[in-house]
């Protein structure tokens, strides 16, 4: 079973085993939620910055342990490279990437947010679409039961991602479970 949660909440407030933050390149030094995540880590993400050990390039990552200082137990901070790149299908594929190498490490409940909002041309509701779906694709290869849960904080943009999340859940083929939870 595959249950998919919406939640109002700030992500760092949200229990889960992994929390995932994305960022782009040209948002270093961090901003939004990568910077508010960071700072509850103690700017641990920032010094792996300036260590050359982390960067918004693609594939660019690091698991810090959040040792009780957020909701999740570990947070994923994940380069998403250049905004120019970023095209819509680029953030899907991206998202589906980050999700399936957390299914590598033993993750079972993931929680992240509306990635990407840097995307060219693009909208809040495209771009949480292609962030739900890219995720449910990495998920639904999995033969165990999963928990993902994708926040939104802001009341203008929290009935967008309801909308394009049942879309997405109610579209899928019946191969698997799968549930959606709205909080309200």
């Amino acid at each position: 079973m595959i249950r998919v949660r919406l939640s109002p909440q700030p992500m760092e407030t949200v229990p889960s085993f992994v929390a995932v933050t994305a960022f782009t390149q040209e948002e270093i030094p961090l901003r939004g939620l990568a910077e508010r995540m960071d700072a509850l880590l103690g700017g641990e993400a920032s010094r792996l910055i300036q260590e050359g050990r982390l960067s918004g390039r693609w594939n660019s990552q690091a698991l810090i342990a959040s040792r009780g200082r957020v909701g999740s137990s570990y947070v994923l901070f994940a380069g998403l490279g250049s905004v120019q790149g970023l095209t819509l299908s680029a953030l899907s594929l991206r998202v589906e990437k980050i999700v399936d190498r957390l299914l590598r490490t033993s993750a079972r409940s993931i929680s992240m947010a509306v990635v990407g909002r840097e995307t060219r041309g693009a909208g809040f509701p495209a771009i949480a679409a292609e962030t739900v779906q890219g995720a449910l694709r990495a998920l639904s290869g999995s033969p165990l039961d999963l928990d993902l849960t994708v926040c939104e904080p802001d009341p203008a943009c929290y009935p967008e991602l309801v909308a394009v999340a049942e879309h997405a859940v109610f579209r899928r083929p019946e191969e698997r479970g799968l549930s959606l939870e709205v909080e309200v």
